[in-house]
């Protein structure tokens, strides 16, 4: 009993450290209490498995889920809220305090190890979008955003800064040119391989997205978009911390994709595909 006590103790102050507690009207007469649990940051699909084992663990299926809906008496369920929707994600779970309360010891284990799981990942990502938004400086804004299979990728959107000196009709025709003459992912990941190891070889962690080459009504925002990869983030975050000069290169060729794509593309396709053939008489 005492054992029981105990992990029960932990999971209240596990809950209370990292969860913000909310009060709801039942009927408009009880209020209970709710532990709101901000799950952004996480492996979404990783989450989600970990969600499913707590409710689980308390019979929480699709009858109880209808019974509940036809009452509207959630008090005792684990909601999930997704702002973002139809967008993959999850925001915050949602725990009653009443149901910690009644869990079991083994129940009690389950909430317990699963959602010190979630939490450790999103402390991960945290860091990781930290780390990546220092190599980006105050170019753009970094951002956690999931793809359709719930892995964590990194959205990355250009800002004016203090230091642009672009207007708004120079970024508007360099964000229409590079879409039309170039692909800036490619060009991009291209001049991050020289500074990869071997085993990374022609991998591609800057991703493209068919809402980058959308049509951009003039007068609205035209900055550069670019989607990383959770495995991409991981990767140029470590090579950064272990080595100054690569910090260097990674962030120089970050912000001048953000800030002068059209120059960073225009340079990698001319090196590929020379715009000017000279014959043979003069080369020689």
């Amino acid at each position: 009993m005492a054992k029981e006590l105990k992990k029960k103790e932990t999971l209240k102050d596990f809950l209370t450290r990292h969860c913000e507690v909310k009060s709801a009207a039942v009927s408009g007469v009880t209020k209970n209490k709710y532990y709101i649990f901000n799950a952004k940051d996480c492996v979404l699909f990783m989450a989600e498995a970990y969600i499913h084992g707590m409710r689980n663990a308390i019979g929480q299926n699709e009858e109880v889920m209808a019974i509940a809906k036809k009452s509207g008496d959630f008090s005792k369920l684990i909601m999930v809220y997704n702002w973002a929707a139809p967008a993959p994600g999850i925001d915050v779970v949602q725990i009653p305090e009443s149901l910690i309360t009644s869990l079991t010891k083994e129940q009690t284990a389950i909430f317990l190890r699963n959602l010190q799981r979630i939490q450790k990942d999103i402390d991960a990502g945290k860091a990781r979008r930290t780390e990546l938004q220092k190599l980006f400086g105050n170019k753009a804004i970094v951002e956690t955003t999931y793809a359709l299979d719930g892995e964590r990728q990194f959205f990355i959107r250009g800002t004016v800064s203090s230091e642009d000196k672009r207007g708004y009709t120079e970024r508007y025709v360099e964000h229409i040119a590079t879409n039309v003459l170039f692909d800036l992912p490619k060009a991009l990941n291209a001049r991050l391989q020289a500074l990869v190891p071997d085993e990374y070889d022609a991998r591609h962690f800057i991703e493209e997205r068919n809402s980058f080459s959308k049509k951009i009504r003039y007068g609205a925002e035209a900055h550069t978009e670019l989607l990383l990869t959770d495995e991409g983030a991981a990767l140029f975050t470590e090579l950064s911390k272990k080595s100054p000069q690569a910090k260097t290169e990674i962030s120089k060729l970050f912000q001048q994709a953000i800030t002068d794509p059209f120059g960073l593309s225009l340079k990698y396709y001319m090196g590929k595909h020379p715009l000017i053939k000279l014959s043979s008489e003069e080369k020689e």
